[in-house]
């Protein structure tokens, strides 16, 4: 077996799926921190995360269980005579749990992507002395950039950039954080806009570009703010979850931009993919902001209106060797809205195996 990971977020999108995937090859342990007030609370709400994943998640239960604290309380919350009896656990860290928040105010952001972050930090160094920690993972952002313009490398953190929102603001600091655990040897992984799986769609999170999206298919935008020629950087969850598995099973150290690079798609083509899908005529593309009576879909629009290219040649050299690289977003799109649209917009709920059987389904339906 492979060393136990110790795992934050798994209740989140993005844990999940790399829950999923440590779970699905079954040669490791994962022990997932979840906040709750004691660890049978914490095992219900993990149980909801497998439930969500798969019909039937006995299969998988021996090789999971929930320890129940919180990234914002000192020593995360444990009990300290429980927390070095895992720390001599622990072969690995991976620290997905992050507010993506884009509106908190920042000490409030502060409190979870920050000092959250100190208090992880601090547990692996704690399993580092006693002997067992191989890697420290964490999950930052490809917006760690802010309003910087030009290309954006995986070596730059410092640019004199400004940020748009307190979730921006406040990764780029614990990314400093992290930086300064050099004893840790950590990899840092940023991912871009992160949407549905690629191959079927499925997502149980309806946030990031789905607000506009969905605003957009209803008429609700008539105005989008963008530089027609600006990348917007998508990737699927599919693609950013196998690349921090292979990061934990690496020991590559440093960052990595988990992002479609310079093969994200033009702003103009990302509205004429959802004009042409949702049979609407060309909004007018305007500078600045603009008014919208959707407010969840108008934070996200400032990334339609971005001058930056990430660069992922780190990442790619890593992951391609592996048979791991991020997929066109003309290729998945369709996916995307049509898993979307079976869903309601996440009115109802479809399990990720279910969603593989729905896809099976409707392809052969319209063979």
């Amino acid at each position: 077996m492979k060393p136990t990971v110790f795992l934050t977020g798994a209740t989140g999108f993005l844990g999940m799926e790399v829950l999923a995937r440590l779970l699905d090859a079954g040669d490791r342990k994962v022990v997932a921190l979840v906040r709750a007030a004691d660890d049978a609370a914490a095992e219900d709400r993990l149980y909801g995360v497998l439930n969500t994943l798969w019909r039937d998640p006995t299969p998988y239960e021996a090789n999971v269980r929930a320890v129940a604290g919180d990234v914002t309380a000192p020593g995360l919350g444990l009990d300290q005579t429980a927390r070095t009896a895992l720390a001599e656990e622990v072969g690995a860290v991976l620290h997905c749990a992050a507010s993506i928040s884009f509106d908190l105010p920042v000490e409030d952001a502060r409190a979870i992507n920050v000092e959250g972050t100190r208090e992880v930090i601090g547990f692996a160094r704690e399993c580092k002395a006693l002997g067992r920690l191989e890697r420290f993972v964490h999950v930052s952002t490809a917006y760690v950039s802010g309003k910087y313009e030009g290309t954006f490398r995986e070596r730059q953190l410092d640019a004199g950039q400004e940020f748009r929102n307190t979730y921006e603001q406040t990764k780029w600091e614990a990314e400093h954080i992290v930086r300064e655990a050099a004893d840790l040897e950590p990899a840092i992984a940023r991912p871009s806009i992160v949407m549905g799986e690629s191959d079927t769609g499925w997502t149980p999170a309806f946030n990031v570009l789905y607000w506009p999206l969905r605003a957009f298919s209803r008429g609700l935008f008539d105005e989008i703010p963008s530089l027609p020629t600006a990348h917007v950087d998508i990737v699927p969850v599919d693609y950013v979850a196998d690349g921090l598995v292979c990061l934990l099973d690496s020991r590559a150290e440093g960052v990595f931009n988990l992002v479609s690079g310079r093969e994200a798609p033009l702003a103009n083509e990302v509205v004429e993919l959802a004009c042409d899908r949702f049979d609407r005529p060309r909004p007018a593309i305007v500078e600045g902001g603009v008014q919208s009576d959707d407010d969840h879909g108008a934070v996200y629009l400032p990334y339609f209106d971005m001058d930056i290219v990430f660069d992922d040649s780190r990442a790619r050299a890593l992951l391609e060797p592996a048979g791991i690289r991020p997929p066109l977003l003309t290729d998945y799109f369709g996916r995307l809205i049509d898993y979307a649209e079976a869903v309601r917009w996440g009115k109802r709920s479809m399990k990720r195996d279910e969603a593989r059987e729905w896809l099976a389904e409707s392809e052969a339906a319209a063979a």
